[in-house]
């Protein structure tokens, strides 16, 4: 894929820079260290705001990263209480990186660490920052389940002259002993392959305002959207080019709706997970219902609870013959038939697992209901 731009990382090791020369060698952005932690605990790097202003005086775009120590929620956020502030006026055009590479954090296990990093880089979008994450090929190997990371750009180290890793990564850092005119001794090099700039304005991150243009909308209450679809795609701006990732089938509370179209869709904003977010209404991924507090809910909810009897049923029948066929492979002692047999498990297991699922959904439109006449 192509390079977006070329650049490096620093931090209180290379000393003093001399940014006029570093943009001069070709260099089109930095990624300056904002802090990391000793025995007394979290501190800002020393050279951190010089590196900033220094990098910005010379037109380079900037990102900042930490290396992070934290194997708790509440070091997570001690850490953050101690960097964030230091971005407090500065602007940023590339991601808050997250580094997470230390070796002890690793006998967390993988899915206690990929919270707590999932957890930082969460705080961090909330706290009016647009975060990332950073780390080398064998660490996300070994360590982290990156399918519940990578809806945050990720930042991989690989030395070898290739990435090793298959997953997505927009950003390579593929050298530790660069040598770069402005720079005393060996720093990092960097590749860039995305901008990510546009998002970071449209959301209103890193010291950006929010992007004014979009739908005109209007506060409801009462209303929801369904996603009906796996593929239910929801977003951080009204832009279908700023996607989070999918929602889990199922309904979501909206708090206002576009007056008209925009961008070719109708949108909504939801709430999801403690945040805000955007959704753009469609025929086969979301739509839009409305729950009213009268009377006529009363009868819906007896529509509701009656088509959950009829799935409950459904999903007995479908049980039964599971049982039966079960019975059936006990009695024969391997071969083709067997193989048959187990393949009608698994079809009827999976439209099992379906309606269960629509029995959800409609669990969740019968409390809203409910919750609306109270």
């Amino acid at each position: 894929m192509p390079i977006f731009q070329y650049g490096i990382d620093v931090s209180r090791y290379q000393g003093n820079v001399n940014w006029s020369q570093v943009a001069a060698s070709g260099k089109q952005f930095a990624i300056v260290r904002l802090g990391s932690s000793n025995n007394s605990g979290p501190y800002v790097d020393p050279y951190f705001k010089k590196n900033v202003e220094g990098a910005h005086s010379a037109g380079m775009r900037v990102g900042v990263y930490y290396y992070t120590y934290a194997n708790t929620r509440a070091k997570v956020l001690n850490e953050l209480n101690t960097f964030l502030p230091a971005l407090a006026g500065l602007k940023l055009e590339y991601p808050v990186f997250v580094d997470v590479e230390e070796a002890s954090l690793g006998s967390l296990g993988r899915s206690t660490l990929t919270s707590l990093v999932r957890y930082a880089m969460d705080t961090i979008y909330e706290r009016g920052y647009f975060p990332g994450w950073y780390t080398y090929t064998y660490y996300v190997q070994n360590y982290l389940n990156p399918a519940d990371l990578e809806i945050y750009p990720f930042w991989i180290a690989d030395y070898r002259g290739y990435v090793g890793y298959t997953g997505a990564w927009s950003m390579w850092q593929y050298s530790s002993t660069g040598t770069v005119s402005g720079v005393s001794g060996a720093c990092d090099l960097d590749y860039a392959y995305a901008d990510y700039l546009p998002q970071i304005v449209a959301a209103g991150k890193n010291g950006y305002s929010p992007n004014m243009t979009g739908p005109i909308m209007e506060e409801v209450t009462g209303q929801y959207i369904e996603a009906i679809s796996p593929n239910a795609e929801y977003f951080y701006t009204a832009s279908i080019y700023d996607i989070v990732g999918y929602l889990p089938m199922g309904l979501y509370r909206v708090l206002s709706v576009s007056l008209e179209p925009y961008g070719g869709f109708n949108w909504v904003t939801f709430s999801y997970n403690g945040g805000v977010y955007w959704a753009a209404l469609t025929d086969d991924r979301v739509r839009l219902i409305r729950i009213d507090g009268d009377d006529d809910n009363e009868e819906m909810i007896a529509e509701l609870e009656a088509q959950i009897a009829a799935l409950e049923a459904q999903i007995a029948a479908l049980e039964a013959q599971i049982a039966a066929l079960e019975a059936q492979i006990k009695d024969l002692e391997s071969g083709a038939q067997t193989e048959a047999l187990q393949q009608q498990i698994q079809a009827l297991q999976a439209q099992v697992q379906e309606f269960q699922g629509q029995v959800t959904v409609l669990e969740q439109k019968i409390a809203a209901a409910q919750a609306a006449l109270e």
